[in-house]
């Protein structure tokens, strides 16, 4: 049975390497036979092969590139947005600190608004807050000692809050001396009198001898505000008097209104040393003169005078012209003058230049300018009163309300002249103004 077996395997092989060979004799006559044309087929697709794989090649060198390039672009893309993005939360901080200094600025603002509003009348709040603020000034070193204790690099919280009540009990204390300042400023303001007697404490015992306030304001003497102390205990009254006068004259802080008055008494001066008869209007009605200061009397003509002694470094403006012209027109309605003989003119005096406006404003309306500096002139008022002769100096209480019009009536140089005509000073001497 085995030897029929190992036969056909035999047989089998001997088959098959046969029709192999007779495959393989047929395709290789086959090939033999076309060999050219197979070459040229398999050349024709190699071509195409390479073509292929180079585009490829190439393709993939390109989109690498492309991509690279992308990749770069979006990075770059990405890194702007990201700066934009910085930029824009900046601006952002920015503006809310903006907001928040605007905010603190306003209530700042505010704040200021209703402490103005708080001190601008005379008040025991007002005062309170005044005082408040400028301790908080002086005191301002308290805080940052505080404020420094408490934020460096090893704090010293208890020493600082030491130093916070050290400055609220100094504070305390230097708002109730500020405040006593102000009361007692306040009160020498509005009674000067006082003044003479607050140097010391045996001066101040001396106001017990006054019963009353009017008392100590009939016995107070305005010499004493022009002459220091020990010149007022040594010279004699005249001579002490004389000298007051002396400083009154030639002191520089003088009020405006104290130099206004004096300028009006000058040009009054004037006019009656040429003859004319002046109401020294301005003096007797102050705010409401509506611009008159001196009504000048003639014969046939009257003058409304304005006089305005001012800095050399300004100038009279039309207004000024127009309010005296105006002031003319109404003194000459209202006394009829207008339908008299007598004529009404507005007269302009200074000692300052006028604007080109105000000087066509005069030119127009006829209003004569004078251009006059100060001079000197007799200030004291020798007045005769119920036969009495009595002299006011400038500072003295009755000296704008007494008109020197009367026969042996005069303006005197000097105590010394006063005195000779036998005229003595008023007892009722302090001043109102």
């Amino acid at each position: 049975m085995s030897r029929y077996n190992n036969n056909d395997g035999c047989a089998a092989w001997i088959v098959g390497i046969s029709v192999i060979f007779l495959i393989t004799s047929f395709a290789y006559q086959t090939v033999k036979e076309n060999i050219e044309e197979i070459l040229d087929v398999f050349q024709n697709v190699w071509c195409w092969i390479t073509v292929i794989i180079v585009c490829a090649i190439i393709s993939s060198i390109l989109i690498y590139k492309y991509r690279e390039i992308i990749k770069n672009k979006d990075l770059k893309l990405s890194e702007t947005i990201r700066n934009k993005d910085l930029e824009i939360k900046n601006r952002d901080l920015q503006i809310s600190k903006l907001e928040k200094n605007v905010a603190s600025l306003t209530d700042c603002i505010k704040s200021k608004d209703n402490l103005y509003n708080s001190i601008s009348t005379l008040s025991n709040i007002s005062v309170k807050n005044l005082t408040e603020l400028y301790s908080d000034f002086k005191l301002v070193q308290f805080d940052i000692s505080a404020k420094y204790l408490s934020t460096k690099k090893h704090p010293a919280h208890d020493e600082a809050k030491r130093i916070n009540v050290l400055k609220q009990e100094t504070k305390l204390y230097h708002e109730q001396y500020k405040q006593m300042l102000y009361k007692y400023e306040m009160l020498i303001g509005l009674f000067p009198e006082l003044s003479t007697y607050i140097e010391d404490f045996e001066s101040i015992k001396q106001l017990n001898d006054f019963r009353n306030l009017d008392n100590l304001k009939n016995d107070y003497d305005r010499v004493r505000d022009y002459v220091a102390s020990e010149e007022y205990a040594r010279l004699s009254i005249d001579d002490r008097n004389q000298r007051a006068l002396n400083t009154y004259i030639v002191r520089k802080n003088k009020s405006k209104w104290q130099i206004g008055r004096d300028y009006e008494m000058y040009i009054a001066y004037l006019y009656r040393s040429k003859g004319w008869d002046v109401i020294q209007y301005g003096i007797e009605k102050k705010l409401e003169d509506m611009g008159r200061d001196l009504i000048v009397m003639g014969k046939d003509k009257i003058l409304i005078v304005q006089c305005k002694y001012w800095s050399e470094t300004k100038l009279i403006h039309e207004k000024h012209i127009a309010q005296l012209y105006g002031s003319t027109i109404e003194y000459a309605l209202n006394n009829g003058i207008l339908n008299d003989n007598a004529t009404v003119e507005p007269v302009f005096v200074t000692n300052i230049n006028l604007s080109e406006t105000a000087k066509r404003f005069a030119e127009t309306l006829k209003v004569t300018v004078h251009k006059i500096d100060m001079g000197n002139f007799p200030r004291i008022k020798c007045n005769v009163n119920n036969n009495e002769r009595i002299y006011h100096l400038p500072f003295d209480q009755q000296y704008d309300r007494t008109k020197i019009e009367n026969d042996g009536e005069f303006y005197a140089y000097t105590v010394k002249e006063a005195i000779e005509a036998g005229f003595r000073r008023a007892f009722r001497f302090y001043g109102a103004n």
